[in-house]
């Protein structure tokens, strides 16, 4: 309480994003979060990982996610994934509906960039 932002735990493996939300992966599989196919410019979206499946950000029609200078693949075949378990990171919508860019990064060796 007092981020924010709205908290999620989420323990199935599968999450439809909402703007302005938080969430943490706890499964010990795999976690698949969609970011939301409308976002305004400044919605936030953040994701903590806690289970050991870690968790995977999907992404919908003409969306993409930039980090730093490396952008995943435009639409439904890109996707930004934890490679530990306790990655984390806040996504800002920087372009309405379709770019997110990262803010902070991982705690490893770096995200799987897709």
């Amino acid at each position: 309480t007092g981020s924010g932002i709205g908290w999620t735990e989420i323990t199935g493996v599968t999450q439809a994003g909402a703007a302005d939300n938080g969430y943490v992966a706890n499964n010990a599989a795999l976690v698949t979060i969609t970011l939301p196919a409308t976002a305004a410019f400044g919605t936030v979206i953040s994701v903590i990982g806690k289970g050991a499946g870690g968790w995977l950000l999907a992404q919908n029609a003409l969306q993409n996610i930039q980090i730093g200078s490396v952008s995943s693949t435009v639409g439904v075949g890109g996707s930004v994934a934890s490679s530990n378990r306790y990655d984390s990171l806040d996504l800002i919508c920087t372009t309405a509906n379709t770019i997110w860019t990262i803010q902070g990064g991982g705690q490893t060796a770096g995200f799987t960039i897709v």
